[in-house]
């Protein structure tokens, strides 16, 4: 009875790495770690050397699944020719399938090399990438069939398509520690903290990305930050907006740790001894109406202070007095005087000692405070 004698993959593959090679496929082929190995059905050609019907849905099917992968892997294509080569005596069938070529083999006109190259010449037509394709052919040495069935050599007449998805290489293409592979964030920028996904984080959740963050750590949660990452300082007086507790601060004017205006000194000069204010202290008063009339938001306190020079309660009386003389200046500028509040402190709050003239002189001052 007439036996089928199927060649398995081991036997093909061994054959690979161990006989003679035709254009690009070599020994170093299988060297490679593959993620996976696709076999197609044998292409067979039938005695017009043209592929038979289901052949051709076989390589349309391949075609498909090659351009598929295209896409997303590296792949292999391989291309082996098989060709029926008569062999009259068994020892000669041994020498075919031990990848010998007798004389009679010399002088055939190599058809599984034209087998291949059509195979080859299709795939190419389809947009297959030439670099990819492997092309190897055996000649009569790997029969499919033996030679007791008429059948055998139309039935070797073949070539064995294999598809090979080489297993992605662990690149790290922006090199922030997260393999191509597994990077959702592909080209962070250099030296930037990612999560396991490969994605820039935001440390202090302030919506800023930690490589663009100029304030790191910004606290507490939920803070306004400008495109650096920065907490706002809306009014510009040099504390951030959630430390600030008196907002919209004036430029220009100095502010404690929480945003609110410091005591501030009016460079007046008086007459000795007198609430009098002299004529060159004017320009003073009315830049300082200016700033009143342009933020009407504010009022302000006025304190008058002396030095330790003559009885207390006189120098409080004088202190007092002089506070009022520029509330009336103010009032005279056009200051609502409901804005203004006066007080005097006499020679309790001095700011230099009273032993030099120059203490003496910075002591005697009108101290001024804004405040809602």
């Amino acid at each position: 009875m007439k036996r089928l004698v199927y060649i398995f993959i081991g036997l093909i593959t061994s054959t690979f790495v161990y006989a003679s090679v035709s254009h690009t496929l070599d020994d170093t082929f299988f060297e490679k770690e593959f993620q996976q190995i696709i076999r197609f059905e044998m292409l067979h050609f039938n005695d017009e050397n043209s592929l038979d019907e289901k052949s051709i849905e076989t390589l349309d099917a391949a075609i498909v699944k090659i351009k598929e992968l295209q896409k997303s892997s590296k792949i292999k294509v391989t291309l082996v020719g098989h060709a029926y080569k008569a062999a009259d005596y068994y020892p000669q069938k041994m020498q075919n399938n031990l990848g010998y070529v007798n004389e009679s083999s010399k002088n055939d006109d190599n058809r599984s090399e034209n087998y291949v190259k059509a195979i080859e010449k299709k795939l190419i037509d389809k947009g297959i990438d030439r670099s990819s394709l492997y092309i190897y052919d055996k000649e009569g040495q790997l029969p499919a069939f033996t030679d007791e069935i008429p059948e055998s050599g139309s039935l070797s007449n073949r070539v064995m398509l294999s598809i090979y998805v080489l297993k992605p290489e662990d690149i790290d293409s922006d090199r922030d520690g997260v393999f191509d592979r597994y990077d959702r964030c592909p080209g962070t920028p250099r030296g930037s903290k990612v999560d396991k996904n490969g994605c820039p984080i935001d440390s202090d959740h302030d919506g800023v990305l930690d490589y663009k963050d100029k304030c790191p750590d910004t606290p507490p949660k939920g803070v306004l930050v400008d495109s650096h990452g920065c907490p706002l300082d809306s009014d510009h007086d040099g504390v951030v907006d959630y430390k600030d507790k008196c907002e919209n601060t004036p430029e220009g004017i100095r502010v404690d740790p929480f945003g609110c205006p410091l005591k501030q000194t009016l460079k007046l000069h008086f007459k000795s001894n007198s609430a009098k204010i002299l004529k060159n202290s004017y320009g003073e008063i009315q830049k300082f109406a200016e700033f009143l009339k342009k933020n009407p938001g504010y009022k302000v306190k006025i304190t008058g202070h002396t030095d330790s020079i003559g009885k207390a309660v006189v120098n409080m009386q004088l202190s007092l007095q002089r506070a009022k003389s520029v509330k009336k200046a103010l009032v005279a500028e056009g200051i609502d005087a409901s804005r203004i509040v006066t007080a005097g402190r006499g020679e309790l709050d001095p700011i230099e000692s009273n032993r030099t003239a120059e203490g003496r002189k910075a002591n005697r001052r009108i101290e001024i405070k804004l405040f809602h």
